[in-house]
């Protein structure tokens, strides 16, 4: 009877061992992070000696955020998540540009790994290690909270409104007219080009 009690006790207690390992892998990682990097081979490691600070973003096992190295904040992280795996890549695209590679996993002390970095002709490789500031709501995790500048949008990144090009409505507006003038589109990210009936663009000219 004591064997069979005893069993059961450790069964719960493997069960019990088992939800907390599994939800501590399962954490969001949404937040700020400071991670330090040791530079193993490569050029001259000064630019890494510093480290960076990343504001993350975690949802549906997506990462993405801004990056700071060193002095300098333009970095832009994309990564994803599985389980308790990681891979991120970071661009820094000022120039002088860089761009690092992060391949880690999660564990008790954060995130640990190992990284590339290529620019300006030369390359580094090494290993990292990554530790949670804050959580995604300021909720400040240790000891430690690093402040960093990261650098505004470029105007290219920033948000734009939507440009709706109508073809069919300038077209239908020359009926009237007489006259036909002609139609310039120009497409960029941010527009929508409508073709609501037929027949086709073209043949509206023809």
């Amino acid at each position: 009877m004591r064997l069979a009690n005893s069993g059961g006790c450790l069964f719960a207690a493997l069960l019990a061992f088992l939800f907390v390992a599994t939800a501590a892998a399962s954490e969001d990682l949404s937040g700020r992070w400071k991670i330090s990097y040791v530079v193993q081979s490569g050029g001259p490691d000064e630019k890494f000696a510093e480290g960076s600070v990343v504001s993350l973003s975690e949802k549906d096992s997506t990462l993405q955020g801004r990056a700071t190295l060193g002095s300098r904040g333009d970095g832009f992280l994309i990564g994803s998540r599985q389980g308790s795996d990681v891979q991120a890549a970071i661009t820094f695209r000022s120039n002088p540009a860089l761009f690092l590679r992060l391949s880690g996993s999660q564990g008790d002390d954060g995130l640990q790994g190992s990284f590339t970095a290529s620019g300006g002709g030369s390359f580094w490789q090494g290993k990292f290690a990554a530790t949670q500031m804050t959580t995604a709501a300021g909720e400040v995790i240790g000891t430690e909270v690093i402040f960093a500048n990261f650098t505004p949008l470029d105007e290219d990144l920033m948000p734009k409104p939507t440009l709706y090009l109508d073809p069919e409505a300038n077209w239908s507006a020359q009926q009237d007219s007489g006259v036909r003038e002609t139609f310039v589109i120009r497409y960029q990210r941010n527009t929508v080009l409508m073709c609501r009936k037929k027949p086709l663009i073209w043949d509206w000219w023809l």
